[in-house]
């Protein structure tokens, strides 16, 4: 009787969209079609769990009818409505769940649109959530807190960064690999506090983290964490390359072998970059500038293609004149990302510019822009005038 009926409602929709109805200009009709349409936002009666469930899919898969901001708003606020409906019956915890989780994401997106006491609601919630009885809405108001504390973590102190990677690395430690929700959970987190101290924090308080996480990860032999496990061993010690040297060797774009020693003595510019890398090509003029300004003052660049074509890559470097070096390995299995220095490395996005000193020692990862030319001027002295234009 189901299949029949579906055939029959799939039947209908064919039928309107060949057959469309002819448009009337009465307005008694419009109103009385406009009258019959359901109500998408219509909660059903009583709390049977799969029809709710069924309710709920069918509200996130069904877009605004108008796309404007206005109607976005409008959309967004009936669905919170329609959701806060359900929450208020007596359903099983796991329904609660998926409803609050909805909310919250309805509550989180309508201050884009407009709506600025979504905010208020929804940390009004979220301390309810922390009041509650049931122990998977406690486990889910914990876990927010943890997220709003992960997003802050740029503007926090440095002994409460540190606090927060060790709270993170103990939920690490503490989840079950049984438990694949709570699991991902905590490893989702552990890799958001890791990357975002290596982009905006302290790269030594980076290296701790990556360091901490992975041999909590590595304890627990998951199958699926191995790649992920290499990964971060391999941040962790670029991340420690501050006041060491670095291993850079391997064949040139030319068939040539390069080895960082043979510019010992010098200041090295260590570029991983690509053809098709848009910020690569932007910073390109910056490094040939103080190339050419400081080259004879003793200053080599030398680039690590992840490109993975050899003859996009050799016109490029011919029509950019690059006078320096450039690695690439000539097998398509240690091409792009998998070229070997970068994956040694744990190079996740490039441009990543490398500065060595005289000395063989990195004295900065972040060797772009502005950065690159201050760092020059302090071990090579600063350029004249003329010289910098």
């Amino acid at each position: 009787m189901i299949q029949r009926l579906l055939c029959f409602s799939l039947f209908l929709t064919i039928i309107g969209q060949a057959f469309p109805l002819v448009a009337q200009d009465t307005p008694a009709k419009e109103a009385v079609e406009e009258k019959a349409k359901p109500d998408l936002f219509a909660v059903p009666k009583g709390t049977d769990e799969k029809i709710l469930n069924l309710f709920i899919r069918k509200l996130t898969r069904t877009p605004p009818a108008d796309r404007s901001p206005e109607g976005a708003l409008e959309h967004l606020g009936k669905m919170n409505s329609a959701i806060e409906e359900i929450l208020s019956r007596e359903i099983s915890e796991e329904l609660y769940l998926t409803a609050l989780q909805l909310r919250l994401q309805i509550l989180e997106i309508l201050p884009r649109v407009g709506d600025n006491s979504a905010v208020a609601k929804r940390t009004k919630l979220i301390d309810e959530m922390k009041r509650d009885e049931r122990e998977g809405v406690k486990a889910l108001a914990a876990q927010l807190e943890l997220q709003e504390k992960i997003q802050r973590l740029p503007t926090l102190p440095v002994k409460a960064q540190k606090e927060l990677v060790s709270e993170v690395g103990t939920k690490l430690s503490e989840a079950d690999v049984k438990n694949p929700e709570r699991f991902g959970q905590a490893a989702q987190a552990a890799m958001q506090v890791a990357q975002t101290l290596e982009r905006y924090g302290d790269p030594e308080i980076a290296a701790t983290a990556y360091k901490l996480y992975s041999g909590i990860l590595a304890k627990k032999n998951h199958p699926e964490m191995g790649d992920l496990v290499k990964r971060m061993q391999a941040t962790v010690r670029r991340l420690e390359l501050l006041g060491n040297n670095i291993d850079i060797a391997g064949p040139t774009v030319n068939g040539e072998q390069f080895n960082i020693d043979q510019y010992q003595g010098k200041v090295v510019l260590v570029d991983f970059w690509a053809t098709w890398c848009g910020p690569c090509i932007q910073e390109l003029p910056n490094v040939k500038a103080l190339y050419d300004a400081y080259h004879e003052k003793g200053f080599e660049v030398v680039g690590i293609s992840l490109d993975e074509d050899k003859k996009t890559l050799t016109d490029f470097i011919a029509k950019r004149e690059l006078a320096w070096p450039t690695i690439f390995f000539a097998e398509p299995e240690e091409q792009g990302w998998n070229n070997p220095i970068a994956q040694y490395y744990g190079i996740s996005g490039i441009p990543s510019a490398i500065l060595v000193n005289q000395d063989g020692k990195v004295v900065t990862l972040k060797a772009r822009g502005e950065n690159l030319r201050d760092e020059l001027a302090k071990l090579l002295g600063p350029l004249e005038e003329n010289e910098s234009e």
